[in-house]
């Protein structure tokens, strides 16, 4: 985004103090922006980022699997009243240049919370020895995908030999915005927080992870119930936690909720048409019987 081919210079003040000198159309297009101007690509400085090409985009309509980021090079300028942000792989480039990026999720599942937060969250864990504890987590847990158990969980800390989900980054998403293969599965962690009215669901694909934690670690999870009887029998929150669809168990968000009909339908999860669509189908029934007299 921005304009293209103006006249004149941008000044732009680096972290170091030191100030850089670039032309006023500065990220309108796909260019080495930084070669020979900033001050790591100038004076024989030649960082690898310097010769990679990157612009301005428009963050609501950037769907690439890294999400663009803030721009320090222009702090207060607005693009339709959002600030800016800059993108390498819209490009086509690697990004060289930004020291930490948060891991969100796939392009299809992002991860949903908030990063950087200072804080603690304390979560009731069962260690090795069947004993609750609670456990210090950063107050941001779940934001990225992150291996957030790893030496936190009782039984990710000390001896040799531990659970491979140790190592395995997760993070918490929107089931109503993710099409995924493998369906995210309700928290265990956090049983009575709700995300704009749904239950907490946790996600380790979205993360490129393979999920060894849910089958063992999390027996009451929605997938793990074999049959309807099961599935109907776990509660949370005085609601149900989980739906039958004929074949298998899911979060019940994932089955019933009216805004998750579309991934359920698209990832083919859903054996029985949703209540809502079940009756349409029973009334068109109806007047397509009436017609006949």
């Amino acid at each position: 985004v921005g304009f293209d081919n103006l006249d004149g210079k941008t000044l732009v003040t680096f972290e170091n103090g030191a100030v850089g000198s670039y032309p006023s159309d500065l990220g309108a297009r796909c260019e080495a922006w930084d070669k020979g101007r900033h001050p790591e690509c100038t004076a024989g400085g030649d960082d690898k980022f310097c010769g990679q090409k990157w612009c301005f985009v428009d963050s609501c309509n950037c769907e690439l699997p890294v999400l663009p980021k803030l721009s320090g090079y222009l702090p207060d300028a607005l693009y339709r009243g959002r600030p800016v942000f800059y993108s390498y792989m819209t490009c086509g480039s690697e990004d060289l240049f930004t020291k930490h990026v948060p891991e969100t999720g796939s392009t299809s599942c992002r991860c949903i919370g908030f990063d950087n937060i200072p804080g603690t969250t304390n979560i009731k864990l069962t260690g090795a020895d069947g004993a609750e504890k609670l456990v210090p987590f950063p107050a941001e847990v779940g934001g990225t995908c992150t291996a957030w158990d790893k030496q936190r969980h009782p039984l990710c800390t000390g001896g040799k030999e531990q659970p491979k989900w140790c190592e395995q980054s997760w993070c918490y998403v929107d089931p109503c915005s993710c099409d995924l293969k493998d369906p995210p599965k309700v928290t265990t962690y956090l049983p009575g927080v709700t995300f704009t009215g749904k239950s907490l669901y946790y996600s380790y694909e979205t993360c490129g992870s393979v999920d060894h934690f849910t089958t063992h670690y999390n027996k009451d999870a929605c997938v793990n119930q074999d049959n309807k009887k099961e599935c109907l029998a776990l509660k949370m929150g005085g609601h149900d936690k989980c739906s039958w669809t004929g074949e298998k168990c899911l979060g019940w968000e994932l089955v019933e909720h009216p805004l998750c009909t579309h991934i359920a339908k698209s990832g083919g999860m859903l054996a029985r048409p949703n209540a809502f669509a079940a009756a349409l189908a029973s009334v068109l029934s109806i007047r397509a019987v009436v017609a006949t007299f």
